[in-house]
């Protein structure tokens, strides 16, 4: 991937809060002025991420791709994607207007774009791109999104509804909590969520705080005001009116999204609530997770 000076790639853990920042940084970047109004381009799907996270790793490459795909019997997937992320192919992910935003389940050096990174070379015969120890700086920032694992397993297990496995598992699989800690063989989406934060913590150390900035989605639900403001010095975007944060913290509340994006939201969305572990297992297994 070609990674620009002002690309945005937000890297988030599975329902760690992904749809709600997405929303934030597309607020920031996008869709209101400094006097709080909708920008012309404002909730316009023909924009990716703009009502909701549309993932670069579930996307075809190229129409012809996609269409070869629904032929080989990838139809029915294809439709669950572009309804739950947007009609999009990579070819038109990269062709958004600057700033670029990326929103993605992916994680660390061996994941994320390699011209992210210092380093990076790139093959003079056939234009692959590698880290090497001598080459171009890294371009682009990162934003990596974290969320108390305990309230992450809660969220996980209840999406799509309950797993037939349930919590401690049965004849049908190991159950949610046993995935969750399984270091070896977890089969979740995107892995083991401890080996998630530890390959991310890498990557923020390999950038560095100038173009590497973790968010705590408590912080965020504790005091927005002060992480969005944050979020707008990180970016380096101009100072943020009152009026333009206003606007996005309206924008952001999970009522609000859910009216406004409706399906798309309410598919990926539960509660967002801090704390919600304490009501489910016992505290022999919330030790393990410890």
């Amino acid at each position: 991937m070609d990674v620009r000076e002002d690309d945005i790639i937000l890297s988030s853990g599975v329902k760690m809060g992904t749809t709600w920042v997405n929303r934030i940084l597309n607020g920031l970047l996008h869709d209101f002025d400094e006097d709080g109004n909708t920008s012309k381009g404002y909730m316009d799907d023909s924009f990716p991420n703009r009502l909701g996270q549309s993932y670069p790793e579930a996307m075809p490459p190229t129409r012809e791709v996609e269409r070869q795909e629904m032929e080989q019997g990838e139809d029915k997937r294809m439709e669950l994607v572009k309804k739950n992320f947007g009609d999009f192919t990579m070819d038109e992910l990269l062709r958004q207007p600057s700033p670029r935003l990326f929103s993605s389940h992916l994680f660390g050096q061996k994941m994320l774009p390699k011209k992210l990174f210092d380093g990076w070379e790139e093959d003079e015969n056939d234009g692959s791109v590698f880290n090497g120890s001598c080459g171009h700086k890294g371009k682009g920032r990162l934003i990596v999104v974290v969320r108390n694992f305990k309230d992450a397993l809660v969220s996980l297990h209840h999406f799509r509804g309950v797993p037939k496995d349930g919590w401690y598992g049965n004849e049908h699989g190991p159950g949610s909590f046993r995935r969750w800690v399984d270091l070896e063989d977890c089969t979740n989406a995107y892995g083991n969520a401890f080996e998630w934060v530890k390959m991310s913590a890498g990557a923020v150390d390999a950038i560095g705080p100038e173009r590497a900035l973790v968010v705590y989605y408590e912080a965020l639900k504790l005091n927005f005001d002060a992480q969005l403001q944050r979020i707008n010095d990180f970016l380096g975007l101009p100072r943020l009116s009152k009026a333009k944060a206003r606007a996005i913290c309206h924008e952001c509340t999970a009522g609000n999204m859910g009216t406004k994006v409706g399906g798309r939201f309410n598919k990926v969305v539960r509660k967002g609530i801090i704390g919600d572990w304490t009501n489910y297992l016992d505290g022999e297994h919330w030790e393990e997770i410890d």
